[in-house]
C-alpha cells in the first residue's frame, strides 16, 4: 500500500488557513521533493476547528448556523486551490480531524441521544448517521484531499471519558473509528489514525482497536513519547503496534524549545530520532514545520527542514547543512554554523532542569503551572515526587541544588558568549541577516537570565518554609524584582521582537511576568499566613492545598487538577484548568495526598472544602473507605472524618474525585 517512503510536512498548525502561506508551502514541498502534506488548521477552535469548521453540512444543514460561513468559504477556496497544485506535483494531501465532535445544538435537536448522565450515547444511530454524512460532505467539498488524520482526544465530547456508555473504552474507539474508516474507504479516501495517548493502557487499547478494524490502517504517532520536549524519551509505545504500519510524526519547529523564535539547530535531536525510529521500519515521516502562525522560512532555523529532508532522502546531513549555511551566509557561513551547533545544548539547559520538564511549552510559566508540575517540590532539600506523570523523565535524579543552579548559570553564561561571538560578525554579514540573527541570540541571552531568576525564586520560596529564616523572604523579593527588570530590559531593547512579547500574540496559555510576580507574592503571603495559623493548633500533620509547599506526595490526573485562590485562600480542585468547562463532559479529575496518622488510634481528619457552585459534590477516599458528599454549601465547610490505621501504618492517602458538573475546592487538610 505504501511502496514509496512517505516524506511529509504538516502546516497551519493549528491556526486558520492562510491561502498565501498554504500555496507557498505547497510550492516549497514540491521543490524540496516532499510527497505528503498535512493541513492541521484551527483544530482547537470550537467554531472553525476540524473538518466540521471547514465544511457545510448538507443533510444536517440546520446546524450550519453554528459555523463561521465566511471562514468555510475562504477555506474551501484556499485548500482546493492548493490541492490542484499538490495533485499536479504528486503530493498526497490530508486534513486533521478530531472526534467526537457534534454541533452544540445536536443534543437539543435530538434529546434521545443523551443517556441518564446527560452525556452523548455514542452508539445512538443518529450519531453514526451524522458522522457518516459529515465525512461525505467534507470530501464532496474537498474532492482532491486524499484522506483524514484522526485523533480521538481534545474534543468537546471526550470519547474516552464519557459516562454510562453501552460500550467500554476499546469498543468506543473501535466503533467511532470504524464508522470513519468505512466511510472513507467507500469514498476511495484514506484514514490515518493518531493514538495521542499518554497512558500505556490507553495506547495498548487503541492499538488493539485499530488492528481489529484493519491491519492496513496507518498509525501515526510522535517520535518522542507523550509530547515534544527535547528530553522526552523515544516513543517506546511503538512496540505496542503489532500488525499495523507505523507513520512517524516529528516536530522540527521547536514547540517546546523556543517556538521557533530562539536560535535552534536540531542536528543531534533529529539524527537520534531517525536512528531509533528506523528500527521499527516506518512507512515514512511527517514533520511539523510551523506553529501558531510562526514559521522558519527565510530564517536560520529553516536549517532544520533541510536536516529533516537530508535524513528522508539518505543524503549526507553535514553536507546539506553546509550548503544551507553557505547559500544563506556566504563568507561567514562556517562561523554562523558554529554558533548554531551549540544552540540545542543551551536551550536544554534553559528550559529543562537536569532533564526535567521545566517550562510551559517554552512559554514563561504561570504560577499554577509551576505548582502543578512540582517545580517547588523539586527544590526541597529532600524532594519527593510521587506523581509518575509523563513529563517527569524516567529515573530522573535532581542531584544537588547547587548543581541545578549551576546548570542555569551555565546556560546564561553560554548564551551571553554566543551573542558576543555573533557581534564580531557585524559588518561581515548582510545587515538584514545580521539583524535577524542578533534578535534571536539576544533573546536567547535574555531568556536564559529570566529562567535563572525563576529558578532562584523557586529556591528562595522553598528555603523560607524549610528554615523560616527571613533572609530567604528578602531574597525571594529581590529575585522577583530582578525577574521584572530583565523582562523590562528585553521589552525596551527589542520591542515587539522580545521573545516573551513576540510569542504572546499567538500563544495565550503562558502568563506574563508581571502577573507571575503578583501571583507568587500573593501565594507566598497566603501560604505563610495559613502555615502560621495551623501550626498554632495541635496537629499531627497538615496540607495547605494549592500552596507551593503542599507536598505530601501529591498525585493527580495529568492536566486535570489545578490550584486557585478563592475567597482569599489557596485551594486545589479536581477538574480542568482554572475550573473551566472546556468540554461537555461532567465528571473528571482527581488528586490525592499522603498524610501522617497515628497507628492503632482514632485519627480526626478535618478537611475544609467549598465549591465553585451552590453544591458541594465530591468523592473523598481515605485509605480504602469512600465517602460521597452531596450537599448545599455556601462558602467553606469543615468536614470531619475518622480513620484508625493498623499497627505499623503511619500514613494514609486521601483522594478527591470530581463527580458532577460542580467543581469542589479543597482548601486544607488537618490530622489531629
Amino acid at each position: 500500500m505504501y511502496d514509496e517512503k512517505i516524506k511529509g510536512i504538516a502546516v497551519c498548525n493549528p491556526v486558520d488557513i492562510d491561502k498565501d502561506y498554504l500555496l507557498f508551502t505547497v510550492d516549497y514541498a514540491a521543490r524540496m521533493g516532499f510527497n505528503h502534506m498535512q493541513i492541521v488548521g484551527p483544530i482547537h477552535d470550537a467554531v472553525k476547528g476540524n473538518i466540521d469548521g471547514m465544511t457545510l453540512y448538507r443533510k444536517y444543514s440546520m446546524f450550519n448556523v453554528e459555523k463561521d460561513l465566511a471562514y468555510v468559504k475562504y477555506a474551501m477556496e484556499a485548500v482546493n486551490e492548493a490541492c490542484i497544485k499538490t495533485v499536479a506535483s504528486g503530493i498526497k494531501t490530508y486534513a486533521w480531524h478530531h472526534e467526537l465532535e457534534l454541533p452544540s445544538a445536536f443534543k437539543d435537536a435530538y434529546p434521545e441521544v443523551l443517556n441518564s448522565c446527560g452525556d452523548i450515547e455514542v452508539t445512538h444511530p443518529l450519531v453514526k448517521d451524522f458522522l457518516e454524512n459529515k465525512i461525505v460532505d467534507f470530501f464532496y467539498a474537498y474532492p482532491n484531499i486524499d484522506g483524514i488524520i484522526l485523533t480521538l482526544h481534545e474534543t468537546k465530547i471526550p470519547l474516552l471519558k464519557l459516562k454510562d456508555q453501552k460500550l467500554g473504552k476499546i469498543e468506543r474507539v473501535k466503533y467511532v473509528t470504524q464508522i470513519l474508516f468505512d466511510t472513507c474507504k467507500r469514498l476511495g479516501k484514506e484514514l490515518i489514525v493518531r493514538p495521542f495517548a499518554s497512558l500505556e493502557e490507553d495506547y495498548v487499547m487503541m492499538a488493539k482497536a485499530y488492528e481489529e478494524i484493519s491491519t492496513d490502517l496507518l498509525v501515526m504517532d510522535k517520535w518522542t513519547q507523550f509530547d515534544w520536549s527535547l528530553t522526552m524519551p523515544h516513543n517506546a509505545f511503538y512496540g505496542k503496534i503489532k500488525n499495523n504500519p507505523l507513520f512517524v510524526e516529528g516536530d522540527i519547529f521547536g514547540e517546546f524549545f523556543g517556538k521557533g523564535q530562539l536560535p535552534l539547530m536540531l542536528k543531534d535531536h533529529i539524527a537520534g530520532k531517525f536512528d531509533y525510529c528506523e528500527s521499527f521500519a516506518p512507512k515514512g515521516y511527517v514533520a511539523r514545520i510551523d506553529r501558531a502562525g510562526l514559521d522558519s522560512f527565510g530564517d536560520v532555523n529553516e536549517v532544520n527542514i533541510h536536516i529533516m529532508h537530508a535524513h528522508l532522502n539518505q543524503k549526507d546531513v553535514d553536507k546539506e547543512i553546509d550548503t544551507f549555511f553557505h547559500e544563506k551566509y556566504s563568507d561567514v557561513w562556517a562561523e554562523v554554523r558554529a554558533l548554531m551547533e551549540q544552540t540545542e545544548a543551551v536551550l536544554k539547559k534553559i528550559f529543562y532542569a537536569k532533564g526535567y520538564y521545566f517550562t510551559e511549552l517554552s512559554l514563561f510559566p504561570t504560577l499554577n503551572h509551576c505548582k502543578n508540575h512540582y517545580y517547588f517540590e523539586m527544590m526541597r532539600e529532600n524532594c519527593d515526587i510521587a506523581s509518575n506523570e509523563w513529563y517527569i523523565p524516567r529515573d530522573w535524579e535532581r542531584g544537588t541544588l547547587e548543581g541545578l543552579l549551576a546548570e542555569k548559570e551555565a546556560a546564561f553564561r553560554e548564551a551571553a558568549e554566543l551573542l558576543e561571538s555573533l557581534t564580531k560578525l557585524k559588518g561581515r554579514l548582510a545587515k538584514e541577516e545580521y539583524d535577524k540573527l542578533w534578535v534571536k541570540f539576544c533573546n536567547l541571552k535574555l531568556v536564559a537570565e529570566i529562567w535563572l531568576a525563576l529558578t532562584r525564586i523557586y529556591m528562595d520560596y522553598v528555603k523560607y518554609f524549610e528554615t523560616r529564616e527571613n533572609i530567604y523572604a528578602i531574597a525571594l523579593e529581590e529575585h522577583i524584582t530582578r525577574l521584572i527588570e530583565v523582562n523590562c530590559c528585553g521589552a525596551e531593547l527589542l520591542g515587539d521582537k522580545f521573545y516573551l512579547l513576540s510569542i504572546s500574540e499567538y500563544f495565550t496559555s503562558g502568563g506574563s511576568i508581571e502577573d507571575f510576580a503578583e501571583e507568587v507574592r500573593e501565594s507566598f503571603r497566603l501560604e505563610r499566613e495559613a502555615v502560621e495559623r495551623i501550626e498554632q493548633e495541635k496537629v499531627l500533620d497538615y496540607v495547605v492545598c494549592g500552596g507551593a509547599m503542599e507536598g505530601h506526595r501529591l498525585q493527580k490526573e495529568v492536566n486535570f487538577s489545578d490550584t486557585l485562590v478563592l475567597d482569599g485562600a489557596l485551594c486545589r480542585i479536581p477538574g480542568n484548568k482554572r475550573g473551566m468547562k472546556w468540554s461537555s463532559i461532567n465528571a473528571h479529575g482527581w488528586f490525592s495526598y499522603e498524610v501522617k496518622v497515628k497507628p492503632l488510634e482514632e485519627n480526626e481528619i478535618h478537611i475544609v472544602m467549598g465549591s465553585t457552585g451552590e453544591m458541594l459534590e465530591v468523592r473523598v477516599t481515605i485509605g480504602e473507605k469512600e465517602y460521597e458528599i452531596r450537599e448545599n454549601v455556601c462558602g467553606c465547610k469543615d468536614l470531619m472524618f475518622y480513620y484508625t490505621p493498623d499497627e505499623g501504618c503511619n500514613s494514609v492517602r486521601i483522594r478527591f474525585d470530581k463527580i458532577s458538573g460542580y467543581t469542589p475546592c479543597v482548601f486544607e487538610i488537618k490530622v489531629i
